[in-house]
């Protein structure tokens, strides 16, 4: 059990982030990072054809999985391998769908979302911890290392758990590294659905920000010292 600084205790003890869309944003896009491996298998595809496909082919196969994400590592890759196969359209040699996969564990294929780093060390000045809450698998925590994101005293993924948020059981880890309340935690995330979901659910309170714009530091801590 983590015990939190007594200097940060106020009414919020424990910042968690999603990440995709909240920290970090795929580079250059998926429907590029798609068609580039497919490229190195020869063959072509039009990046902005699988961007476009990509959005229903994620949809249709989140509705129908059993734990959408995945239930662990491997029901993770098989998830994902059927959303690459759907939002090609076509039967992929088994090569390109495990790679673009498998490409996804790159740093390179990230980038770091305007205001993250700023706000990070905004609030780890503050002595409060920080935590990661992401329906992702096993690639997120060596990535976000990579990235030089943190610190993060954890990073809890959906895989491992078995269960993705908005599950309120998603956040209960966390409420007993730190001995912390859900009432006391301040979750960032991009999504109205599971972040919300998740707050609404565990009765955390959820700091929403725009898919893909970044985090602003200044708002943070101005949700943080007005609670």
């Amino acid at each position: 059990m983590t015990q939190v600084d007594s200097a940060a205790q106020g009414r919020f003890r424990l910042v968690t982030f999603d990440a995709h869309n909240t920290l970090i944003a795929p580079y250059p896009g998926i429907g590029a990072v798609y068609a580039e491996v497919a490229r190195a298998y020869g063959l072509e595809r039009d990046a902005a054809s699988l961007d476009a496909q990509f959005p229903a082919a994620f949809r249709t196969t989140h509705a129908e999985w059993p734990v959408p994400y995945g239930a662990d590592e491997d029901d993770a890759r098989a998830f994902w391998i059927r959303v690459v196969g759907r939002t090609f359209g076509e039967p992929l040699p088994n090569e390109v769908a495990w790679e673009c996969y498998d490409t996804f564990a790159m740093a390179g294929r990230w980038r770091v979302l305007p205001g993250v780093r700023e706000t990070l060390a905004g609030l780890a000045a503050r002595g409060l911890p920080l935590a990661v809450i992401s329906n992702f698998d096993a690639r997120l925590p060596p990535l976000l290392a990579a990235l030089e994101l943190g610190p993060f005293a954890t990073v809890v993924v959906s895989a491992t758990l078995g269960t993705a948020k908005p599950d309120p059981a998603t956040l209960q880890p966390l409420l007993r590294q730190f001995a912390c309340p859900a009432g006391a935690v301040l979750h960032i995330g991009d999504s109205e659905r599971e972040d919300g979901g998740l707050c609404v659910a565990s009765g955390a309170h959820w700091f929403p920000v725009t898919p893909g714009a970044g985090i602003s530091l200044a708002a943070v801590l101005a949700k943080l010292d007005g609670w």
